[in-house]
């Protein structure tokens, strides 16, 4: 199966100076400036041993960056990104990624990006049925944000319910099982019916185990 790689848009005008500033703040550093044409720059920038590629179109002021370990630090010097700008890919050349940018670009500009919807009803006590209702753009995002938790453990995209109200939907890649995985074996479990289930004062709360998303795909 080939690795998925997702770029996150983020709206930005930030000046190079403040932009340096943050980046040395983050312990960030641009390693590598192409001109690939009048209106598009890629840079790669590198934490650790980490890469970052990023992708800016400067008539637009966008920046696509990649999704890595340290996207919440890039956010912090760029701007908070977009998922109306999310872009996938298991093809890294700048051949393959340049359509993708500037076909979601032409989508974003023009307003014509369905909003994601997704209700998720969980279950109310065991045995009970779970069930997902969503529509293309929101099971896309979805797909896109487990395969991110794949990667780095946690994942995260905004959507929304039918009667507009927005929320993100997190998703915990959690190893091992209840015998060998002390967080599985304590951890609350999903019923939500009251009257079948009420969650003892020494089990996990699912919503602390995300400690991970917090450096990978924070959006807030």
């Amino acid at each position: 199966m080939e690795a998925t790689t997702l770029f996150v848009g983020i709206d930005t005008s930030i000046s190079l100076q403040s932009n340096l500033e943050k980046r040395k703040k983050q312990k960030i550093k641009r390693v590598n400036l192409i001109e690939l044409s009048p209106n598009i720059s890629f840079a790669s920038y590198k934490k650790d041993n980490t890469i970052i590629r990023t992708y800016f179109y400067k008539k637009e002021v966008v920046l696509f960056v990649e999704v890595t370990p340290y996207l919440q630090e890039m956010e912090a010097i760029f701007g908070r990104s977009s998922t109306d700008l999310d872009v996938t890919t298991t093809d890294l050349s700048h051949e393959a990624l340049i359509p993708k940018f500037e076909q979601v670009l032409v989508e974003y500009e023009k307003g014509e990006i369905i909003s994601p919807l997704l209700h998720a009803y969980g279950q109310r006590f065991w045995h009970d049925d779970a069930l997902i209702v969503a529509n293309k753009e929101a099971l896309v995002k979805l797909k896109n944000a487990i395969d991110v938790a794949l990667r780095y453990g946690d994942g995260c995209f905004s959507s929304s319910t039918s009667d507009g109200e927005g929320y993100d939907f997190y998703i915990k890649c959690l190893h091992g099982e209840v015998e060998t995985n002390q967080v599985w074996a304590n951890l609350e479990l999903p019923y939500h019916d009251r009257e079948m289930y009420v969650p003892k004062a020494d089990e996990i709360d699912p919503y602390s185990i995300k400690t991970v998303y917090n450096h990978v795909l924070k959006r807030k």
